[in-house]
């Protein structure tokens, strides 16, 4: 029964960056099913986007990650990570 539960769970990130606000499009990420895939999306969107608006420099991230089951969702993980546009 653990495996099924396992197969039901998907995983998005909610990102922030400091100093900066974002569009929606931009902070949250579609459904995945491995908790790095959603990170490695949130962390590539931050980073075009920062790009296609002429943004550089090093920005400090939060990336909260989420599990979504049947009808739950809940904070899984929070990583703090530098990023550099």
């Amino acid at each position: 029964m653990e495996i099924e539960e396992e197969e039901n769970k998907r995983f998005f990130a909610v990102v922030k960056v400091e100093n900066l606000e974002l569009p929606e499009y931009i902070e949250k990420t579609r459904l995945h099913s491995h908790i790095s895939s959603a990170v490695d999306e949130a962390i590539d969107n931050i980073r075009m986007y920062l790009k296609n608006q002429g943004i550089a420099g090093k920005f400090v991230t939060n990336i909260q990650v989420f599990a979504k089951e049947e009808t739950v969702i809940r904070l899984v993980e929070t990583i703090k990570a530098k990023i550099k546009a």
